[in-house]
């Protein structure tokens, strides 16, 4: 037989199967199957019961699977698929619950050894090559998982701009704790991995802002302490920082609020010098005190000149804080934006020079004409933060830096810009005192700006400042910026006088008690006025001061102290100037000048006080008053915020940059914030 007849023979059959042929076929195949499962399962695993009692009837499981796929009923077969399908899902939905999140932290360790240990071999390129040897894959992995700490960003940022931006070896190499910017990276590297992602992206540090707490100054009578000695205070920083608090509708806390920086945030329409020989003026007022009937304030104001033709040439150092705490709005960012705004003031000549710190301190801008501004910026853009906070080896590192770069017959001067959270370098506060005074013998000045709550440290920045011929601000917002580094900024910048010192003899015979408002922590003792090796505070050009003195006339009834049986005939036996309540006396030196000159002026009864002046002293008053209130009003009596808002709405006066509205608004939170 042939092919041909074998095509033939398959040709004449019936190649359509039998349906009972068919029906036979599957029936072998299941007992087949159920025969092979019985061979491998001879017996039930230990544990695992039948859910029923087997009978000849009941299916094996291996039928009942195979029936799955022989239904007669389409309907049957799209019903066991669905619930396969279902059954599917739901599995793979509770394993993908059970498997636990990857966070990257474990790559990263993994990632981080061999670089730890490559930087300890050799700084920053044995990194590059350490890499480059990983192949393409893990390379992408680094990418992913070994996000550089901020402030490492930041150095190898600012490594790119310039040769200029570099660290800067002559000025750290003796500074303990104060490496180039190639060891703070690795330094950075070894103490940070990559941002936490479960936690905020801003540093938010609440209920740490530190305060210093002073005592208001007390009720004093003439008879036993006819003298009063200070030193003046133009520092502002305590009216911003109320400011913020009520602006987020809380009461700031007591020891936050200095009545002389209230009072001093304003400028005052008080007369100016005749000329240079004399920097400053001084203007006398006194009028009725406004929270005690019988009492008397005297107001003491004091009106630097104002700065004409081509101003000093400026030697400035930003000292700015990038560590961790500053990763805020607030901070940082308003660091920057403020240090920008500087700029516009100072000449093409004037020099700036950026000092950063966190774990470590480095030199990100060496001295810079501000004729180079774009440069200036692209620096102070870079910087970004992340770290601890060293800021003692900082002031080291500035101070070092503009003593370098000193200019004869300049402003030499550091500005520190912090939210003063100084956890490492030089801790102690009276060691960084120590440090800061003696650098001011040098002629480099220091400033301190304030920035950002939750973590500020305002006792050590206003000990820096005062010891620093500085004066300390806090900035909340670039409008206080404008304020302090724009409008203000010759005064803040260029002192016409130094260690100027305030006494005030009162005349027991007209005077019975006083106190002074404000002024706590720069009081000094009698013999310190006429010593010229005490510090004092400084006046910039333009600057106005104030101070007020609540009194209460020898024979009135509205003294806090008994009248005395036996004093009262010995003050009437001294009345030789009963024409005074007392007599001013002022000291300061000229800025290239270590010895003091004296200026005094007696404190008339007599009403002289023309209507300008008597509007400027209730408006300062008004602040006072607003300031003891928020301290908890222990010498102003029935007085309330009602009537410190209609005193100060009432002498608001000229008010071209709108400081004066401000406080009205600010005092009406405050009534509203008391009464929450």
């Amino acid at each position: 037989m042939n092919d041909d007849d074998l095509k033939q023979l398959f040709d004449t059959l019936d190649d359509k199967p039998r349906e009972d042929a068919r029906q036979r076929a599957v029936a072998a195949a299941l007992r087949s199957f159920d025969e092979t499962q019985a061979e491998k399962n001879p017996a039930d695993t230990q544990g695992f019961a039948q859910p029923r009692r087997p009978t000849p009837d009941t299916p094996s499981i291996g039928r009942r699977i195979m029936n799955v796929f022989t239904a007669e009923s389409p309907f049957q077969r799209w019903l066991y698929s669905g619930m396969a399908s279902a059954a599917v899902l739901v599995v793979g939905v509770l394993i993908a619950m059970q498997m636990p999140q990857f966070s990257g932290f474990d790559g990263a360790d993994e990632l981080e050894r061999p670089r730890a240990a490559a930087r300890e071999a050799s700084p920053i390129p044995e990194v590059v090559q350490v890499e480059a040897s990983r192949g393409e894959e893990r390379k992408s992995t680094a990418v992913k998982l070994t996000v550089p700490p901020p402030t490492q960003q930041v150095e190898m940022q600012v490594r790119k701009l310039a040769p200029s931006v570099q660290a800067n070896a002559d000025f750290s190499a003796n500074v303990p704790g104060a490496p180039q910017l190639e060891e703070i990276v690795a330094s950075e590297s070894r103490q940070q991995m990559v941002a936490d992602d479960t936690t905020s992206p801003y540093y938010q540090d609440q209920g740490r802002d530190r305060f210093e707490t002073t005592d208001a100054n007390p009720i004093k009578r003439v008879s036993e302490a006819p003298v009063s000695t200070f030193s003046i205070d133009v520092d502002t920083a305590a009216y911003s920082f109320v400011r913020r608090q009520l602006n987020q509708g809380v009461l700031p806390q007591k020891a936050a609020v200095r009545v002389e920086e209230m009072v001093n945030y304003f400028p005052y329409a008080y007369p100016l010098p005749a000329d240079r020989g004399t920097p400053f003026n001084t203007d006398i007022a006194v009028i009725d005190a406004p929270w005690k009937a019988g009492n008397k304030l005297v107001r003491i104001g004091i009106q630097g000149y104002e700065l004409s033709g081509p101003q000093p040439r400026a030697n400035l150092v930003f000292l700015l804080d990038v560590s961790g705490s500053m990763n805020s709005p607030d901070k940082l960012p308003l660091v920057k934006q403020s240090m920008s705004l500087l700029l516009s003031r100072l000449q093409p000549e004037d020099t700036v020079s950026i000092v950063v710190y966190a774990g470590a301190a480095g030199t990100v801008l060496e001295p810079t004409p501000v004729k180079e501004k774009r440069k200036i910026l692209a620096a102070l853009g870079q910087l970004q933060a992340g770290g601890s906070t060293a800021g003692g080896a900082g002031i080291q590192l500035a101070y070092q830096l503009a003593e370098a770069n000193f200019i004869e017959d300049g402003v030499n001067r550091i500005l520190l810009a912090t939210d003063g959270d100084f956890n490492v370098g030089i801790q102690n506060s009276e060691e960084l005192r120590g440090f800061v005074e003696r650098k001011r013998e040098s002629g480099v000045f220091l400033s301190v700006l304030g920035f950002g709550e939750g973590n500020y440290h305002d006792t050590l920045m206003q000990a820096l400042a005062q010891n620093g011929n500085g004066v300390a601000a806090y900035i909340d917002t670039l409008g206080e910026a404008q304020k302090v580094l724009v409008d203000e900024a010759t005064s803040s910048l260029f002192p016409i006088a130094k260690d100027v010192k305030i006494q005030v003899e009162f005349n027991p015979a007209t005077v019975s008690e006083y106190r002074l408002l404000g002024y706590e922590t720069r009081i000094l003792a009698e013999e310190d006025f006429n010593n010229d090796a005490v510090d004092a505070g400084d006046i910039g050009a333009g600057h106005s001061v104030t101070a007020l003195y609540e009194i209460t006339p020898a024979g009135s009834n509205s003294g806090a102290f008994s009248e005395s049986r036996y004093q009262r005939g010995a003050d009437e036996a001294t009345d030789t100037k009963a024409g005074e309540y007392g007599f001013l006396k002022l000291r300061y030196k000229l800025p290239e000048q270590d010895k003091s000159q004296l200026i005094s002026q007696p404190i008339t009864i007599a009403d002289t006080t023309d209507a300008t002046a008597l509007r400027e002293t209730r408006f300062a008053a008004a602040v006072a008053g607003f300031a003891e209130l928020l301290r908890g009003g222990k010498y102003s009596g029935d007085w309330d915020y009602n009537k410190a808002l209609e005193l100060a709405q009432d002498n608001r006066g000229d008010d071209p940059y709108g400081y004066r509205s401000e406080l009205v608004q600010l005092i009406r939170k405050a009534e509203i914030a008391a009464g929450m």
